[in-house]
């Protein structure tokens, strides 16, 4: 899911068109491109990932913030998974991350009576009881995960929230204004910036990569460092150094091949066709897809 990048084409602040902008989506898939540059907004698809980071950072904890949602009759059921889930990382295979994604892990299931009784608390997941232990996981393990994977050692000091950035290149000044995870390091005397991009498996959005490690932070102050991006997987936790296999200049004019193609097409829905499982997450499925068929329009030639 880019969750990210459908919220910065949701920002009222970032123009429609922005070469930036335009040359992530058409990265993603034409055919989103081909929708944002029309006039149309995206539906975001929620993300319990994405929702975990944020309330996380809100200062609550899990147990307040599932009491907010109206899911506090699933409380001792969420405590029940943590336990199981602690127990099962430390009784299997140090090496094997998230052990508690094998089929032999029971726990995370919700007893039909609890759904009953906090039908109208789930919505504020996304309406899913899939969403519930994602949310949970993330919050109570997964933060912690990629916080060890990214080398942040637990006697460091440090601060994660989701932080606005400014992207920029040299021909393209006015900023996009881009949310994204960011830890605050003080490594001793040193302070660092680790940017973290959240991905699955093998996936791997060069683009973001490159254009947040030429990011800037919201105001007048520069990052401390040449801050470090991260891919953060977001179901096992694991995290790995985005390296960018292309020069700065060659990165400049990558971005600017596809923002014209962005502007001019060809518009093929490629994820539709290669990668179905991507548009679960698109915010403009509600255009390419009707009753699980593509729509005419989606097909119809320029």
């Amino acid at each position: 899911m880019h969750t990210d990048l459908f919220s910065a084409l949701l920002n009222h602040e970032n123009r429609r068109g922005h070469p930036i902008l335009s040359a992530m989506l058409y990265s993603f898939c034409p055919t989103a491109a081909r929708w944002w540059i029309a006039g149309a907004d995206p539906e975001p698809i929620f993300d319990p990932v994405w929702q975990a980071i944020k309330d996380w950072d809100s200062g609550t904890n899990l147990t307040e913030q599932l009491e907010n949602y109206g899911l506090d009759k699933v409380i001792e059921v969420v405590d029940e998974y943590l336990i199981a889930v602690e127990y099962y990382r430390e009784h299997n295979d140090d090496d094997l991350p998230s052990p508690e994604l094998s089929p032999s892990f029971k726990g995370g299931k919700i007893p039909r009576e609890c759904r009953f009784e906090a039908e109208s608390g789930i919505q504020n997941l996304g309406g899913n009881w899939d969403n519930l232990f994602v949310f949970v996981r993330t919050w109570a393990f997964l933060l912690d995960d990629w916080r060890k994977s990214i080398h942040i050692d637990e006697g460091m000091k440090y601060n994660l929230k989701l932080e606005t950035v400014a992207l920029t290149l040299p021909d393209y000044r006015q900023p996009v204004h881009f949310e994204t995870l960011v830890w605050h390091v003080q490594a001793g005397h040193v302070r660092e910036a680790r940017i973290g991009v959240l991905a699955q498996g093998d996936e791997r959005d060069l683009l973001r990569f490159g254009l947040l490690s030429r990011s800037s932070p919201q105001g007048n102050r520069p990052w401390p460092n040449l801050p470090q991006v991260y891919s953060l997987d977001r179901v096992t936790g694991e995290a790995e150094q985005a390296k960018l296999p292309v020069s700065n200049r060659g990165f400049l004019g990558l971005v600017r091949q596809l923002a014209e193609a962005a502007e001019e097409g060809p518009y093929l829905p490629l994820n539709a066709l290669q990668r179905p499982s991507v548009c679960k997450g698109c915010g403009y499925q509600h255009l390419c897809y009707h009753n699980s068929n593509l729509t005419p329009h989606l097909l119809a030639e320029k």
